[in-house]
């Protein structure tokens, strides 16, 4: 892959394929972009510099040839008047050589400090080696009659295989079969045989480039707590507590043992791509985090030194709580088939120049209590301490749309309910209608006015009743009283309820289950975690899902320790299925409330009928 910035240089017949033109969005022109970018650096040749030099002159000495012919052209067709009178100016076409070659190189030397190449002089030509190739013909000195000619080839080329050696790469744009021999086909030699083929690997390696950014930073994230794992390893984290002035005095702590006690608000990017191949990519990912340490030394400041056993006395081991916003590099490997990263070890300095606060551990205070700083902090910033999202959800859901809307739904199902208990009497009257052998007319005429009802047991013959015919109607009557019964004295929804409560829903034959999920109590920084709700009928089956989104806010710090970029804390509720499924059992609820008082004004319009006669 290229790695940037790649060192370029031209060949002059680079500069005379694009003739000459140095213009802003020229092919020239666009190395000054990449230039500014930092992609490349251009390498140019002395004697490259003296050969454009000389053909940009040429082609301003050609310009103003070309006119003055046309001049001439000009005159020997018509007289100079003819010229005047119709406006041209013959003598405009006389252009001053002199002016032209002074504007045309001003015009060069412009580009080129735009370019701000480094120039390659004759101090790296070694010439025994060039004239011991010219007779030996080696390249580029080709079995010709035009071998003197390539004598500037060898001594550009002498000069790049100098500068460059085997190792430090360089991309060297020319068409001349010749020179390319000359500079050798070392490995760290990259031949374009044009600018604009060069464009297009940079171009290429470009969109290759951003597209395993874009891999990385979206899996990096399921790597932090590997990350966070690694850091916590005793060998990854090397606490500097002694530092030196500019007059090298030392200061600080000398410690013996450091413990990581606490890794908040780790954050990384990528830095550079390092290397792609086919199969995998290198890259270098910039990492911050905030780490807590415990620092243990020994205390000889106040010990007291026995000069006779040469010994200390009273030497006790004191511990320092420092806080650090560190910043490491790590290196990662991804495997682009498997779109996986491989975290390679990584080491994390903390010193002098991560240190934000420091305070020594008293023995005799409670030991450090990592949550409590960490909580302090959060709260610092207007974010729940983490052991206390239990508390957070529940009073956001007090007042949330969510318990709203279902509570006014329950209500909804609530009201409902309570006209199963009119319908219960009605039915408890006609039970003791069909009980009463005195009232044998009375149940003829009930019977005759409900025989139309859906699972009604009519009898064969309603003059002539059965005894097992009476009770197949009273037993009919009987389960439609209980069941209504049951529904009307039911407790009713509640007005409210908590995570981790199941509610029973009935309808009809059926009873639903609405579960309210739990918080799981267990969260970090920057975590989200989803609780369930759902909807189950009779069998458990789930007919309806929803859920109750937590975000567990943070708080990012740049490089000074200031506060940076973060989230809030936050609890969305996904409940519109479970709203539908409730206001569907509602409507089945009125359905069968609808159906049961037909059924009941029969009853009543019967009974009162029978009343009526027998007033």
């Amino acid at each position: 892959m290229i790695k940037y910035p790649l060192y370029v240089t031209l060949d002059t017949n680079i500069f005379d394929a694009n003739k000459l033109d140095f213009s802003q969005d020229s092919t020239l022109g666009l190395l000054v972009n990449h230039v500014k970018a930092g992609k490349i650096k251009i390498v140019l040749s002395n004697i490259v510099l003296k050969e454009v030099e000389k053909h940009v002159i040429k082609a301003s000495d050609g310009v103003c040839s070309s006119f003055r012919g046309l001049r001439k052209e000009l005159i020997n067709v018509v007289s100079d008047k003819f010229l005047e009178e119709i406006g041209i100016e013959t003598d405009l076409l006389m252009l001053n050589k002199e002016e032209y070659r002074t504007k045309s190189l001003k015009m060069w030397k412009k580009f080129l400090e735009k370019l701000n190449p480094e120039i390659l002089n004759l101090s790296l030509v070694d010439l025994d080696g060039i004239v011991s190739d010219y007779f030996a013909i080696n390249p580029p000195f080709e079995s010709s009659e035009k071998k003197r000619k390539e004598f500037p080839d060898a001594f550009i080329a002498n000069q790049i295989r100098k500068r460059f050696g085997e190792d430090e790469v360089i991309a060297i744009i020319s068409d001349d079969k010749g020179f390319k021999k000359a500079c050798g086909y070392s490995e760290n030699h990259i031949f374009y045989q044009s600018l604009g083929e060069l464009y297009n690997a940079i171009n290429r390696q470009e969109r290759e480039y951003k597209e395993i950014v874009r891999i990385t930073n979206s899996l990096i994230g399921r790597y932090i707590s590997e990350i966070e794992e690694e850091i916590k390893n005793e060998d990854c984290v090397e606490v500097h507590g002694l530092s030196c002035d500019s007059d090298g005095i030392e200061s600080g702590y000398d410690y013996s043992d450091a413990e990581v006690v606490s890794i908040r608000g780790i954050s990384s990017r990528v830095r550079s791509i390092d290397e792609i191949t086919d199969e995998t990519a290198w890259a270098t990912l910039l990492c911050t985090a905030s780490i807590d340490v415990v620092c243990s030394y020994e205390d000889y400041d106040n010990a007291v030194w026995d000069s006779e056993t040469r010994s200390y006395y009273c030497l006790e081991t004191r511990k320092n709580l420092e806080k650090h916003l560190a910043r490491f590099g790590i290196r990662i490997e991804l495997d682009r088939k498997e779109n996986n990263l491989k975290i390679v070890p990584f080491k994390v300095i903390l010193n002098g120049d991560t240190i934000r606060d420091c305070f020594e551990i008293d023995e005799d205070e409670e030991e450090y209590d990592e949550m409590d700083i960490i909580n302090q902090e959060r709260d610092l910033y207007g974010l729940c301490s983490l052991d206390k999202y239990e508390d957070y959800l529940n009073e956001e859901l007090i007042d949330s749309s969510f318990m709203n809307d279902i509570v006014s739904k329950f209500e909804k199902i609530n009201d409902l309910y309570q006209e199963y208990e009119d319908i219960a009497c009605i039915y408890d009257e006609f039970l003791s209608v069909i009980r009463d052998t005195e009232k044998s007319n009375s149940i003829k005429q009930l019977v005759l006015g409900m025989k139309d009802i859906e699972g009604f047991p009519v009898p064969t013959d309603i003059n002539n009743m059965t005894s097992d015919e009476k009770e197949e109607i009273d037993l009919w009557a009987d389960k439609s009283y209980e069941r209504l019964y049951k529904l009307s004295e039911q407790q009713g929804l509640p007005d409210n309820f908590e995570y981790g409560d199941t509610i029973e829903i009935h309808n009809r034959m059926e009873t639903y289950q609405f579960n309210i999920g739990e918080f799981s109590g267990v969260v970090e920084a920057g975590d989200q975690e989803d609780i369930p709700l759902s909807i189950e009928d009779g069998d458990g089956n789930i007919i309806s899902k929803g859920h109750v989104t937590l975000t567990v806010g943070y708080m990012d710090f740049d490089e000074d320790g200031g506060a940076g970029d973060g989230i809030e804390d936050d609890v969305e509720y996904y409940y519109e299925n479970i709203l539908n499924t409730l206001e569907n059992i509602a409507e089945l609820i009125e359905q069968d409330i609808k159906r049961e008082k037909a059924i009941t004004d029969k009853i009543e319009k019967y009974s009162k009928n029978k009343k009526v006669q027998k007033g």
